[in-house]
């Protein structure tokens, strides 16, 4: 099931902090809005594979196939790095399910735990791992069931200790919070706040759907726009009836959903738990959570790692990463992306609440700059197999539409961003510069591989130029051999380290 390593990414915690900015109506339009959109996305990267399937496409091949060279280098180590992220963020995730929000050494411990099992799996024979895989997200689904389940339960008149009656709580404390400032205004800013904190839960599905796909057999391959909807429509069920369900168990003006303002709290459905008194089951369900977040934790590692040694393998990284031991683990690879969870430690100098909006912010303007450039490169893959002639017999009604819906759309959420974190009352630093560290990072490595790439091209021209007179510094053109090959030509990329 490809929703196996995004199950669980923000849903518990992420989303109470959704629910306290927008309410239950603004969160439940916000998860069917970013469903639509992962829609779009999916079936146009659905599109591409489909026509030319290949083991690392998503992440790492059609932008270089398709689109510019120095977008598909930019990218393909966007989605690295973004996916190594996702390692901290879950690890935080855990360490705020548990309720450490308050910073101290003890912290420190807690988030060791957590990275060793993250790490220990990784190293694991990779048969071994996928094993394990299966048993994970039967163990998330588990989860995100039971607890919607719980809602259902809860919402029965007459249940006993039940601190939930059906939808009370779209009418008191209401359906949608007013953020920010006032009536309307308020309301549509906390409807834009809840959308953006829900972003979260979705990021980097569409790109994790067609990859698992393209990884199966070839008679799957054939079928990837179709067997893609089908773990949409699993995915997105999930999600619609866990956003149902939060809006039932918690009203959103409840202070542990955001830790008194600090940042994440408590998940929706502890608070009516922890309010029904049952005693074991708070502890039952804080457990489910804890394991919920290492799960997609050694996940995250594991595919954050393969599409390093996806890049090395396609010589855009170098060869180091490419090693692997006698049980077939890129072990380099392995050890570098894990590298990134060190940014949990800093639950133990500042609130985990914090640290938790800090990751969620940089990731998530790093995943809609991803969204953005798979946009981008459906629309430079249709306008070159149109140009051949070529009509792809596995094409969805939607595109090109939804391929210009995602840009547009994906292109206005950070800039929305932005704008309500510049406001006095939201103004942070732990929240802007996580964002702006993920869009310059992004153009950083555009500009740099162009700047490379060009001081790699003059170079190799300088060598086969021949220079008449002294002093003369004119570059000769390159010329065509009789088997019509192009002496002096561009250097292929996959040659490079670059």
């Amino acid at each position: 099931m490809a929703v196996g390593p995004t199950l669980g990414t923000g849903l518990f915690i992420g989303g109470g902090q959704a629910l306290a900015a927008g309410g239950p109506a603004s969160l439940l339009f916000s998860y069917l809005f970013l469903a639509a959109l992962v829609y779009c996305l999916t079936t146009a990267l659905s599109e591409i594979a489909a026509h030319m399937p290949a083991q690392d496409g998503t992440m790492v091949s059609h932008t270089y196939r398709y689109a510019s060279k120095h977008l598909a280098f930019s990218m393909g180590y966007l989605r690295w790095y973004s996916l190594s992220m996702l390692i901290p963020f879950e690890i935080t995730n855990a360490i705020v399910s548990l309720g450490m929000v308050n910073p101290s050494p003890a912290v420190a411990l807690r988030v060791s735990i957590p990275t060793l099992i993250i790490f220990g799996f990784n190293m694991l024979p990779e048969r071994s791992f996928k094993k394990s895989e299966a048993v994970f997200t039967f163990l998330k689904l588990i989860t995100t069931t039971g607890l919607v389940f719980l809602s259902l339960v809860f919402a029965i008149p007459g249940v006993p200790h039940s601190p939930v009656q059906g939808f009370h709580y779209w009418n008191e404390p209401g359906p949608m919070n007013e953020f920010i400032y006032d009536g309307h205004l308020g309301r549509f800013l906390g409807l834009l706040q809840c959308l953006l904190y829900s972003t979260i839960a979705f990021v980097f599905t569409p790109e994790l759907i067609v990859q698992r796909i393209e990884q199966l057999d070839s008679e799957q391959q054939a079928n990837i726009l179709s067997v893609s909807r089908i773990d949409m429509i699993h995915l997105f069920v999930l999600y619609i009836l866990n956003a149902l369900a939060m809006g039932v168990m918690s009203p959103f003006n409840d202070l542990s959903l955001t830790n008194h303002g600090v940042g994440a709290g408590t998940s929706p459905y502890l608070v009516a738990i922890r309010r029904s008194g049952i005693p074991v089951l708070p502890v039952v369900v804080t457990a489910l959570i804890f394991l919920s977040s290492v799960a997609s934790g050694r996940s995250f590692l594991f595919t954050s790692s393969r599409t390093l040694y996806s890049l090395a393998e396609a010589g855009h990284a170098p060869e180091l990463f490419r090693r692997r031991n006698r049980w077939d683990v890129p072990y380099v690879a392995v050890m570098t992306s894990a590298l990134f969870s060190g940014f949990a430690y800093f639950s133990a100098m500042t609130s985990s609440s914090i640290v938790f909006n800090s990751l969620m912010y940089f990731i998530t303007t790093s995943g809609c700059i991803s969204w953005v450039g798979t946009g981008i490169v459906y629309l430079y893959f249709r306008r070159q197999t149109e140009a051949l002639g070529f009509t792809s017999v596995h094409r969805a009604r939607i595109q090109p539409y939804g391929a210009y819906f995602g840009i547009v759309t994906c292109t206005l959420l950070p800039i929305a961003n932005s704008f309500i974190i510049a406001t006095p009352s939201q103004l942070a630093a732990s929240k802007l510069l996580p964002m702006y560290f993920g869009i310059s990072s992004f153009f950083l490595l555009y500009v740099g591989h162009h700047v490379g790439y060009a001081v790699i091209r003059r170079r190799a021209r300088m060598k086969e130029t021949s220079v008449e007179e002294p002093g003369d510094w004119a570059i000769e053109l390159p010329s065509t051999t009789s088997n019509g090959s192009t002496e002096g030509a561009d250097p292929p990329l996959h040659n490079t380290s670059l």
